[in-house]
């Protein structure tokens, strides 16, 4: 994918799905758009107007009426890409939509590549590339939780998550190298405390939002949740319940579930993928077959990101055996067929078969899966968006150290100066063609 950085071409594409529908539209941005608006789009009544929606005929390359749409446009600097732009609102067919787009490109527009619309309202600055990125969050979106944090980053909500820091290292970073410009005027011991509080301020700020990484890691990909416990603890029952039909199957025999069976559904606001594993016990009871699953359980409970622990209450010591076994959530199972003695305030009480407890696991399993913060924090949603935090988190820290022992302003100035351009990549200051196929690639056309 090769992108047009000095936006020369002038570009079209579907906004909208190229599938029957009740309206679709055509979107064309770039330099010759006010030409093209003018040689293909009739007005019904008068001259069109910038920003109003006006009614009329869009014809083909031939001058042939295609369609009765609706036109608006927008003057250079004030549409969505930052260029003079317009969008056709046809009648939904894709044999009017791909004819309108032949006509485009007929009169030399260019179809545009995925995300190349929202590429060119980053290169004219109309928003940054954490918004950017934000805007495919939102699209991609599978739970109200991921779309709600997305649209925090679209208004601008990680731009200024970062804008205090930021100001902090480039104050910080001109007193320094003012001071090397004047060596004669060395810092004194009541501005080094000044810039060390404020780089602190800084770094802290920063590692609050890389905790935030992991809760975006589970509105991105899910949160994987593993139902771990011996053999017949009514994993598997539990595993239908709550996908609400028979996924796996039940029987009394020990080691039925022999590898992981996996349910992905929705627990307060955050995708859930829910992971039935084969029973653990002693390695010498069982055979080469229930050995290997016994094994893959375990490999599933070390990349869980929470582990429902069951045993059967009516289970010899079920409770000292529960707390034995750990887990983030801690079940005893099977409450139909014999109540525990001793009730734990930190243990649910469950019965599958007969539909006891269940809402309350549910709930103390989204209360793990769930934000970390208040519900309004920014929140890290992309790997690219966590290195570029840590890598300015780590060389402001290596700041503050070289600040500290009373290194050379050089050292110093080096470190804010790494820990500035990281912050800047953040933001998409530096668009490298790496970074640019790194976020753009999985965009749909159209945005």
């Amino acid at each position: 994918m090769t992108f047009d950085l000095l936006r020369v071409d002038t570009i079209c594409a579907l906004a909208t799905a190229d599938a029957p529908a009740a309206i679709a539209v055509v979107r064309v941005s770039g330099p010759r758009a006010d030409n093209l608006r003018h040689s293909m789009f009739v007005p019904r009544h008068g001259a069109q107007r910038p920003y109003v929606a006006t009614r009329g005929d869009v014809l083909d390359e031939r001058g042939r009426v295609l369609d009765d749409c609706v036109c608006t446009a927008w003057p250079d600097g004030h549409s969505y890409t930052g260029e003079a732009s317009f969008e056709l609102s046809l009648h939904g067919s894709p044999v009017i939509t791909r004819a309108v787009l032949r006509s485009l490109v007929a009169r030399g527009c260019r179809l545009a590549e995925p995300g190349e619309l929202t590429l060119r309202a980053v290169l004219t600055g109309r928003i940054d590339l954490t918004a950017a990125e934000a805007i495919d969050d939102v699209i991609r979106a599978r739970t109200d939780e991921a779309a709600r944090a997305a649209g925090r980053s679209l208004r601008g909500g990680l731009a200024k998550a970062v804008e205090g820091p930021r100001a902090a290292l480039v104050d910080a970073l001109a007193e320094i190298e003012a001071r090397l410009d004047f060596p004669d005027e060395e810092l004194g011991t009541a501005d080094v405390a000044r810039l060390a509080a404020r780089l602190a301020a800084a770094h802290a700020a920063l590692q609050r939002l890389l905790r935030t990484s992991s809760w975006g890691a589970r509105l991105r990909d899910g949160a994987r949740v593993v139902l771990y416990g011996p053999p017949n603890a009514g994993k598997s029952t539990l595993l239908n319940a709550l996908a609400g039909e028979e996924r796996a199957l039940v029987h009394h025999e020990p080691g039925t579930t022999r590898d992981a069976l996996e349910v992905e559904l929705e627990l307060g606001g955050t995708r859930v993928t829910v992971i039935d594993v084969a029973g653990v016990r002693p390695l010498a009871d069982v055979g080469a077959v229930e050995r290997l699953g016994i094994a893959r359980a375990d490999q599933e409970r070390a990349r869980a990101d929470v582990v429902v622990a069951l045993v059967p209450a009516d289970a010899p010591d079920a409770l000292a055996t529960l707390h034995a076994l750990g887990g983030d959530v801690l079940v005893l199972s099977k409450v139909d067929l014999g109540a525990p003695k001793v009730i734990a305030p930190d243990v649910c009480l469950v019965s599958a078969k007969d539909d006891v407890g269940l809402d309350a696991l549910q709930v103390a399993i989204a209360r793990k899966v769930g934000p970390p913060g208040p519900d309004d924090e920014v929140t890290l949603l992309r790997e690219r968006q966590v290195v570029c935090v840590q890598d300015a988190a780590e060389a402001l820290a290596r700041a503050q150290s070289a600040l500290d022992q009373q290194a050379p302003g050089e050292v110093v100035a080096s470190e804010l100066r790494s820990s500035g351009r990281a912050l800047d990549r953040l933001l998409g200051k530096d668009l490298g063609p790496e970074v640019l196929e790194a976020v753009f690639s999985r965009f749909c056309i159209g945005k």
